[in-house]
């Protein structure tokens, strides 16, 4: 099974989820944001000294705003940052559903080799021998909510569930050993205020969603890039 948590905010909640999985006896990758709140080198420090992989969360197109050569030399500025202080060696996009731009496009101008990489989860997993589950939008199912965590049609789970205690119930009877799961540490605060304050913007931004795809059908524009 492979775990992987993209870290879109306060790096102070993966730190906490880090801490149960160390307990756990799980290794988990986790992607870093270079953002403020993010890119937190004495957080980050701690979360590998426990075994879990740190990896590159890049947005550099929507930093660029588009521009493919600027996007990949901010690219490459911010993974020197991240590879002062940890061996990076996988790079995952981050997927703002609010911006036009689809940030693994970089790769239609550039090989993962040429920095070093040796994966990026939406490119290198070949989704038709995994059961993929992402709580992208707050919800567990398929392409509901979601935008740019896509994965192939072809490549959609052929099991659904439906909440977190289905999820666990997939896992524990066995039967499928090949499973990846993606999380944001943000949606999974045990602190009330925090976890409700994501609550009330995951809210705002399916809805945002939701208002996109309704104006793009209407345009008979697509933002699935």
């Amino acid at each position: 099974m492979i775990m992987r948590h993209d870290v879109d905010e306060d790096a102070r909640n993966a730190l906490d989820m880090a801490r149960v999985e160390h307990d756990l006896g799980i290794r988990a990758t986790y992607y870093f944001r270079v953002r403020k709140r993010v890119f937190v080198p004495a957080i980050i420090d701690e979360i590998a000294s426990y075994g879990h992989e740190i990896g590159y969360h890049y947005e550099t197109l929507d930093k660029t705003r588009g521009n493919v050569e600027e996007a990949l030399s901010l690219f490459a500025v911010e993974l020197a940052m991240l590879r002062e202080r940890y061996d990076i060696k996988t790079a995952c996009m981050h997927g703002n559903p609010l911006t036009k731009y689809d940030n693994k496009k970089i790769w239609e101008n550039c090989e993962l080799d040429h920095f070093g990489l040796i994966g990026e989860p939406y490119l290198s997993l070949d989704y038709s021998q995994f059961l993929y589950f992402s709580d992208s939008g707050r919800t567990w199912l398929g392409d509901k909510n979601k935008i740019k965590d896509r994965i192939s049609s072809i490549n959609l789970p052929t099991v659904q569930v439906k909440d977190t205690g289905d999820l666990i119930g997939l896992i524990t009877d066995g039967r499928h050993k090949k499973i990846c799961i993606l999380t944001h540490p943000k949606r999974w605060s045990k602190n009330l205020i925090n976890y409700l304050t994501y609550y009330m913007i995951d809210l705002a931004y399916n809805a945002g969603k939701k208002l996109i795809l309704v104006v793009g059908w209407m345009l008979g524009v697509t933002f699935l890039l």
